[in-house]
């Protein structure tokens, strides 16, 4: 009996708790822990004292954390009651407010969500507001500019080669990319007419997961 030593599995015993202790697995509170002192007791002799000084001082610090943790849940029962009392005076907010004082060990605060920004939001958005509408009718303006659809059909046809041969050396390419040197809405608008049409006759091919164009 004099040569038993178990120092080893009840340190590793006791780690293997802690770990569990700490990762919310087991509550301290309803382990035993006797067990452990009794292993202690059953194989300690004069022969391994020096190897259970650990496992007796790793025991004893379990015992502790124990103790501590118990005492924390009678402080805490004892705070929840006092705390109901006082909210059945019907306090202020501002004595409500004051408990609370230094729960936080500092102020966070979101800018998109701040006080100053709600107050904005509240006064910006949440007003009523009257728009007067107005109709106004479009007054009709003659332009210079023929129509590209007026134009006769071998002429129209001319354009669209000349607009294919303009951008052929950039496909393939992005589908806005065509239009990337023209600044002028009406000339935008006629590019993408030729370029439907060059669709349509099949000189330029359009792969709509990537949105390329291609020869």
């Amino acid at each position: 009996m004099e040569n038993l030593d178990f120092s080893e599995e009840i340190n590793k015993k006791i780690d293997i708790i802690k770990d569990d202790v700490l990762s919310g697995k087991i509550n301290l509170l309803e382990l035993e822990l006797n067990p452990i002192f009794l292993d202690i007791k059953d194989s300690l002799s004069i022969f391994n004292i020096e190897n259970y000084s650990q496992s007796y001082i790793n025991a004893c610090e379990l015992l502790n954390r124990k103790f501590e943790e118990l005492r924390n849940l009678l402080s805490s029962l004892d705070i929840e009651k006092k705390f109901m009392d006082f909210l059945k005076e019907s306090p202020a907010e501002e004595e409500i407010i004051e408990i609370f004082n230094g729960c936080w060990n500092y102020n966070f605060e979101l800018e998109a969500l701040s006080l100053n920004f709600l107050e904005y939001a509240s006064s910006r958005f949440c007003k009523e507001k009257i728009v007067d509408l107005t109709i106004e009718h479009l007054n009709r303006e003659r332009s210079d500019y023929q129509f590209l659809l007026e134009i006769p059909r071998l002429m129209f046809m001319e354009k669209v080669n000349t607009f294919f041969n303009k951008i052929r050396n950039k496909l393939p390419c992005y589908f806005e990319d065509v239009f990337e040197n023209e600044i002028e809405q009406l000339m935008i608008y006629e590019q993408f007419v030729y370029l439907l049409h060059l669709l349509q006759l099949g000189k330029i091919k359009y792969q709509k997961e990537t949105n390329t164009l291609y020869v």
